[in-house]
């Protein structure tokens, strides 16, 4: 793969799962709301467990997506420090674009 294109790969997955990440975050903030909503509002047992395992469910995801996004940053911060000297990449629009997903 040539390294324009790495470079593209690498900061794409960064850019993706910091979305991911913030997708993620907000759900369960919205979740967190919910079950207490229900509970405020004396929702049924059965329907409130429900909710609070849907919750559950996607709280897990949260240091999963936080793993691979750390890993990302790390990689493509490793191939930005690597090819800084490159004259052949660095400068290019791709190049640019990765510096910034590792400011974001």
């Amino acid at each position: 793969m040539d390294l324009k294109r790495q470079v593209k790969v690498k900061t794409g997955v960064v850019k993706r799962l910091r979305k991911e990440l913030a997708m993620y975050e907000q759900e369960k903030i919205q979740n967190d709301k919910r079950v207490e909503d229900m509970k405020a509002s004396g929702a049924d047992t059965y329907d409130v467990r429900q909710a609070e395992r849907v919750a559950d469910e996607s709280a897990m995801m949260i240091p999963d997506c936080k793993v691979r996004f750390e890993a990302a940053i790390v990689d493509l911060q490793n191939l930005t420090d690597a090819e800084k000297e490159n004259e052949e990449i660095n400068g290019t629009e791709e190049f640019k674009l990765a510096l910034e997903a590792l400011e974001g």
